[in-house]
């Protein structure tokens, strides 16, 4: 380690394909000043091999329980001894339970992160009843735990507002940070190559889950097909729905039109492929997906959630649309068909926004910034 450089244990489940684990490698890849050593207590490393190709030591404890918190906590101090870091930052419900009780136990400072909103109800509806439960009984423990923070990081303004009513936390307690994108590896659209004489191509980039609306979103694309038969739908991504989803589409006999494509890691390079970037989410933290669609100049129609508003400013950097409704995902599409001069004019407009307020470089300077406040101000 560097003199004046801070050591930094960053704690999270798994090192899968997910949003919180892509921007812990943009982040700790691009630090200055950071020594930042990764944990992830779980089976999952799809993206392992790329923390260590950015030089980053990881620890892969492997555990196939899916809690198992005892052994977590017991091998993650002993990694904590052994590495004796100025700070813990940690990721996810289970990772971020473990990781406060090692921090306490040891006297090193913690940092929290919210990346999504567990305990609201557009959320916990689509739970069974025995998950819902479940998520109670960690939103107790959550609320305990908090108290041995340092500090808390969200992802963005509405996730900090909703988990310091949930949780008891104080708003100034919390700095929100969003998720950022390194422009320049992101493949610009063609602004002035219009599909007005050809088939239109919608895409969407989001995992496989309920709270995604990928139903929605079919059964929408399918009302569009009746009135635009050439159009096509691509959705990348994967998960659990999978089997559902395809199901869906054979059901509607759209195999030749809506095309799953599955987890890509080269996304920045294939959205400019595609003519409008639609995103039906019931719930997000911070979408990623919605900075890279803007960075990729591409026309964007978002849900109304208050997460996605802050990305996408309706008629001005994009449209946005009523949740949970196949009848909105096609009124939608279908403004974009009418509009499609004037969602380009605003694709430029998110352009420019999200050079001005995501761009990647800024970000990571934002968030090595606020850690390394935290570790001065813990002595």
């Amino acid at each position: 380690m560097q003199a004046g450089n801070k050591k930094i244990i960053f704690v999270i489940d798994t090192l899968q394909l997910g949003g919180a684990e892509q921007s812990l490698l943009a982040n700790t890849s691009r630090f200055k000043n950071t020594e930042s050593i990764i944990v992830h207590p779980y089976k999952g490393d799809a993206l392992k091999s790329r923390f260590e190709e950015a030089g980053k030591k990881v620890y892969s404890l492997n555990i196939s329980r899916k809690y198992g918190f005892l052994q977590v906590y017991r091998e993650l101090k002993h990694i904590v001894q052994q590495e004796k870091p100025d700070l813990i930052v940690a990721y996810l419900t289970r990772s971020e339970i473990v990781a406060r009780f090692v921090a306490k136990k040891l006297g090193i400072p913690v940092i929290g992160t919210f990346v999504n909103d567990l305990y609201t109800p557009s959320y916990n509806q689509h739970l069974s009843w025995k998950a819902r439960k479940l998520v109670n009984v960690f939103k107790t423990i959550n609320k305990f735990t908090s108290r041995y923070c340092a500090g808390f990081v969200a992802n963005s303004k509405a996730i900090k507002d909703s988990n310091a009513i949930h949780l008891g936390i104080s708003p100034e307690k919390i700095e929100v940070i969003n998720r950022g994108r390194d422009s320049m590896r992101i493949r610009r659209r063609d602004a002035g190559n219009l599909p007005d004489q050809r088939n239109i191509n919608f895409v969407n980039v989001s995992r496989l889950f309920t709270v995604k609306g990928h139903k929605q979103l079919i059964e929408g694309f399918k009302k569009f097909t009746l009135e635009h038969p050439d159009a096509t739908l691509t959705v990348v991504g994967d998960g659990p729905l999978r089997a559902e989803l395809s199901a869906l589409i054979a059901s509607l006999q759209l195999e030749k039109k809506v095309i799953l494509l599955g987890a890509r890691k080269d996304v920045p390079e294939i959205l400019a492929d595609y003519d409008c970037f639609v995103f039906p989410s019931i719930m997000e933290g911070f979408s990623g997906a919605l900075v890279e669609a803007l960075f990729a100049e591409l026309p964007v129609l978002a849900t109304d959630i208050p997460q996605n508003q802050e990305i996408i400013h309706h008629q001005h950097t994009g449209y946005v649309f009523g949740t949970s409704s196949a009848d909105e995902v096609y009124k939608a599409m279908s403004w974009y068909k009418n509009n499609m001069e004037l969602a380009h004019q605003y694709a430029a407009q998110g352009y420019d926004y999200a050079i001005r307020n995501f761009e990647l470089n800024n970000i990571v300077d934002q968030f090595e910034t606020y850690l390394h406040k935290k570790i001065l101000n813990n002595p």
